[in-house]
């Protein structure tokens, strides 16, 4: 999936070769939040709408404060839709950057070098995630912890193939540029 889209920062020369998103499945999630949340708050409003005899000024009250529920719930989906769908990896020739939108106002932007990478690990988890092909993605460097991860992604076997290749070609086209010697990044010969 290469693009010629641009990213800010990105540097002179680099292409991005991957843009790692997540499955559709968030989508299924976020639509049973809703739903779930708004069916039982709809039958009680119908409820105490029709079910009882309120005054006019009892109904209104009852109306407005389902209204202002309503506008509640909606923020809330779209921030947790939001926040699922600002979650990103970019992988380009040179380096891994990932995206993590923690928060609603929280955002993490880590990257690495692609020769940094020790491992890719792919999770599929439960009869859900490997019948429709979805699970998580998580990128080792030479550090203790893992790097970066990301859920949801579709295919993770696959993109965390393409990744490994994509750092063996950096690797290889280094090595062939220091004569066959691996060199640190910013170190000359």
């Amino acid at each position: 999936m290469p693009t010629n889209n641009h990213f800010p920062g990105q540097k002179e020369g680099e292409q991005i070769k991957y843009l790692v998103r997540k499955h559709w499945i968030i989508y299924v999630r976020i639509l049973l939040f809703l739903i779930a949340t708004f069916l039982v708050p709809l039958i009680g409003f119908f409820w105490l709408e029709f079910g009882f005899d309120f005054t006019a000024n009892t109904k209104k009250v009852i109306t407005l404060l389902f209204l202002i529920y309503l506008e509640i719930l909606t923020l809330i989906t779209f921030i947790r839709w939001l926040e699922e769908e600002l979650d990103l990896i970019i992988v380009t020739n040179e380096r891994v950057i990932s995206i993590d939108q923690v928060t609603f106002m929280h955002r993490t932007i880590s990257e690495t070098e692609l020769v940094q990478i020790q491992d890719v690990k792919h999770i599929a988890k439960g009869v859900m995630s490997n019948v429709l092909g979805f699970g998580s993605l998580q990128i080792q460097t030479a550090a203790d912890k893992i790097a970066f991860i990301i859920h949801d992604i579709p295919e993770p076997y696959k993109m965390a193939r393409k990744i490994m290749d994509v750092r063996d070609e950096c690797k290889e086209k280094l090595m062939a540029r220091h004569g066959g010697h691996h060199q640190p990044i910013g170190k000359t010969v």
